[in-house]
């Protein structure tokens, strides 16, 4: 609200310390989103109280503004940035880096336990099924998965990719593992405190376990690492083995999984083929196929059902 429109509100409002009508409210010590508003005489400078514009959390006294701020941001899929050109549109004072920085390692904590819940109700939804099928109750079970990576961006120069396991027979993700080549604090830091200064090495060892950035490599291996650290914890953490993947065309998840040999001598890794996928090569293989024949001047399409045509190859 304006402070206009707060002394036009307390305008005919008596001090009652003076007796003069001279209240106001002023607005100091922005903190991002909240601010400090206080109730106040301009005559005999008299204090009558004071308030934030946003309540705090109990536990972190983070600003609940500033929190659900950064967390609608982040659900649009954008950051600080985006954050800093929205506060200049409407006029307000843009939350700094520190501030953006600690509530989202506060939300990242309230989801962190919120995605621990969720995965184990999953899990034990998808043993259950998995032991009414079998007949069985107790030890590890073996499920056949589908398994896919995914990018924050196209192409091979994003920062951020996840890899994500759904059981087959419920459908529901069973675990997922995100890897970053980007923290933004460790950017922050070597940007104030300079990357080959001591203080740097110092404030690193603090942040070294709650680090975001967990991976160094090529995007594009992305897919195949987060393999590598879903299939390796299945016994530990979900009590099951992945013994067969379904996946793409992309055959180097699978041959990396064999490589590993991540069960044992005894146990191998199968690999089914996705329908949808199979049917996308075999219809590019006809349709080049169509393009052939026609460049040497045959038609093989037609009228008739079951003709090769370009547009209905299968």
């Amino acid at each position: 609200m304006n402070n206009d429109m707060w002394s036009a509100l307390l305008s005919n409002t008596k001090c009652d310390e003076c007796d003069m009508r001279s209240l106001d409210v002023e607005c100091n010590s922005a903190y991002g989103f909240s601010t400090k508003i206080e109730l106040k005489c301009k005559s005999c400078i008299k204090i009558f109280n004071s308030v934030f514009s946003s309540s705090r959390d109990d536990d972190s006294k983070c600003f609940h503004a500033n929190k659900k701020l950064v967390e609608a941001f982040l659900k649009i899929g954008k950051g600080h940035a985006a954050l800093e050109l929205f506060s200049m549109a409407i006029g307000l004072h843009a939350m700094d880096k520190k501030t953006f920085s600690k509530c989202l390692h506060k939300l990242y904590e309230e989801k962190c336990s919120f995605k621990e819940n969720i995965l184990e109700i999953s899990r034990k939804v998808v043993r259950k099924h998995h032991e009414d099928l079998l007949g069985t109750a107790n030890g590890v079970i073996d499920i056949t998965v589908s398994y896919d990576g995914t990018w924050q961006k196209r192409g091979h120069s994003s920062l951020y990719g996840i890899g994500i396991v759904i059981d087959i027979l419920t459908g529901l993700i069973i675990d997922y593992e995100i890897l970053s080549k980007y923290c933004p604090e460790c950017t922050t830091a070597k940007r104030d405190l300079g990357e080959n200064s001591a203080e740097y090495s110092i404030w690193y060892k603090s942040h070294q376990e709650e680090c975001s950035e967990n991976y160094v490599g090529s995007s594009n291996a992305m897919e195949v690492k987060a393999a590598e650290i879903l299939w390796k914890r299945s016994i530990k953490n979900c009590g099951m083995r992945y013994v067969s993947i379904l996946s793409d065309g992309n055959a180097k998840t699978y041959q990396h999984l064999l490589s590993l040999n991540v069960y044992g001598n005894c146990i191998k890794i199968a690999k089914e083929e996705c329908i949808n996928h199979v049917a996308k090569r075999l219809g590019t293989g006809l349709r080049n196929k169509i393009l052939e024949w026609r460049n040497k001047g045959i038609t093989i399409g037609g009228r008739k059902e079951g003709n090769l045509k370009e547009n209905t190859p299968l």
